[in-house]
């Protein structure tokens, strides 16, 4: 972006205006010089593209830069300005903030200093462009644009997605919760020849089994108390299209011989009905769950796993991926600050390291709800570790100390175990501390259902009823 960053150098000392040109020049930027304000203004006017960002000495004959900076931002407030002085003062620097400017040097000032805040500047407007593309985006359309990942895992995932989604069988996504199954799911209808039909989503974990059967399969009206009018179900609306059977898991085994056979024959029978209805629809099932673990404890129909693992994508969790993790909260913070219509917000170093360290239990919803969460509670027009994390998990948190697991002198792989069990209990304690024990809204914070959070309390021996009173 460097070449197109007009850059516009406004001191009337000649060796130090040439400096800066020379300099940024070297970088690739688009730079000029005026040797007054009265010139820089003549430029200002007659550039057709315009300046991104203007060096502005505050000692100038005529206008001097405070004055140039107040006109500047009155006329065109998208121009950055940096002021520069050789007399620096705690008043001069206020007064250049109060107007607008967005930093302030003094003379002699190091060249990796003057870099670090242009280069600040050029990210911002970047991210201006972004988020301002995205609005029109979002004029459009409500959809979150599919975003997976660069890393190898995802690389791996995407080439299977490619080969599958031409080809009309039935798929099972496996992944932890909040890995981004329904995305995955989405991204293969896109890429199908199904992709003009329906796509419809069955939250199998989210109702329960006599509702879910009325939702996947639709009923008559009087087949039950309450059943006013007859009502289409999932699988003929996704008629053509795509049925997506989130937590395939969840589902009860009564109701799983029904899902078997319309699994195998494409047609079922609505409640309180006789008819046979007939419909083409592609099935993809996700789970969070071990359906052959399941399978081997009579929870779940060996008959319909089989049916649904046609073909099986599993998906990595996010701390299995980090380098994924910067590409997702930048997604993210250019999403929502389009969405809530928020001005340009910054993500600082340490706060994306912080970030990076995390192991994200709930993985990318969990990470999606924290960006969000920090990007409302942003100051200064900038993120925080405590807007990312109410629970109160610090950075000293998230970075452990090995020394005393090293004196064991454990495995790596028994290490690692052992610090993501401790780091896991620790940060439910928290969580659980922060929410009196509430479950549903843990669960919220942490990005993750409900019931799964559920089970992860009662693998690490917790008692949610334990925090209610804290």
């Amino acid at each position: 972006m460097t070449e197109n960053f007009k850059i516009l150098v406004v001191d009337d000392e000649d060796s130090v205006r040439k400096r800066c040109i020379r300099l940024l020049s070297r970088q690739g930027y688009n730079v000029i010089g005026a040797s007054d304000s009265s010139s820089a203004l003549s430029l200002l006017q007659n550039q057709r593209t315009g300046f991104d960002l203007l060096l502005v000495d505050i000692r100038m004959p005529g206008m001097d830069g405070i004055q140039l900076l107040k006109k500047i931002k009155t006329q065109r407030q998208s121009i950055e300005v940096i002021i520069m002085t050789g007399y620096a003062t705690v008043e001069t620097a206020i007064k250049s903030m109060k107007y607008g400017a967005f930093d302030y040097l003094t003379k002699p000032f190091d060249k990796d200093e003057l870099l670090h805040a242009i280069d600040k500047i050029v990210k911002i407007k970047s991210l201006q462009q972004e988020i301002k593309e995205l609005k029109s985006q979002l004029t459009k359309t409500n959809e979150k644009p599919i975003v997976i990942g660069n890393s190898s895992a995802m690389n791996k995932v995407m080439r299977v997605i490619e080969k599958v989604s031409p080809v009309d069988s039935n798929i099972l996504i496996q992944g932890e919760s909040g890995t981004g199954k329904g995305f995955v799911a989405k991204a293969i209808h896109a890429r199908s020849k199904r992709k003009k039909h329906p796509f419809v989503v069955a939250d199998c974990a989210a109702l329960s089994g006599n509702i879910l059967e009325s939702e996947l399969f639709g009923h008559v009206k009087g087949a039950y108390t309450g059943a006013h009018a007859d009502r289409e179900g999932y699988f003929k609306r996704a008629d053509k299209g795509t049925l997506f059977l989130d937590e395939i898991g969840e589902v009860p085994l009564d109701l799983q011989g029904k899902l078997l056979r319309v699994v195998q024959d494409k047609a079922f029978v609505k409640l309180g009905s006789t008819e046979m209805i007939k419909v083409d629809t592609r099935i993809i099932a996700a789970t969070n769950r071990n359906l052959e673990d399941m399978v081997s404890k009579g929870e779940f129909r060996e008959d319909l796993f089989y049916r649904l693992n046609i073909i099986t994508l599993s998906l990595p969790a996010l701390r299995e991926r980090r380098e994924d993790i910067p590409l997702l909260a930048r997604h993210f913070l250019k999403w929502y600050t389009a969405k809530l219509n928020f001005d340009t917000l910054f993500l600082p170093d340490e706060v994306l390291e912080t970030i990076v360290a995390y192991d994200w239990p709930g993985n990318i919803r969990e990470l999606e709800n924290a960006m969000q969460r920090a990007i409302v509670l942003a100051e200064n027009n900038t993120l925080s570790i405590d807007g990312l994390f109410p629970a109160r998990v610090e950075k000293d948190q998230v970075c452990f100390n090995y020394s005393d697991l090293l004196k064991k002198k454990i495995s790596y792989q028994e290490m690692k175990q052992d610090v993501l069990q401790n780091f896991t209990k620790e940060y439910l304690t928290q969580c659980l501390i922060f929410h009196k024990g509430n479950i549903t809204n843990a669960a919220k914070t942490m990005g993750m259902r409900r019931t799964s959070l559920q089970r992860l309390v009662n693998q690490t021996g917790l008692d949610s009823q334990l925090f209610k009173n804290q």
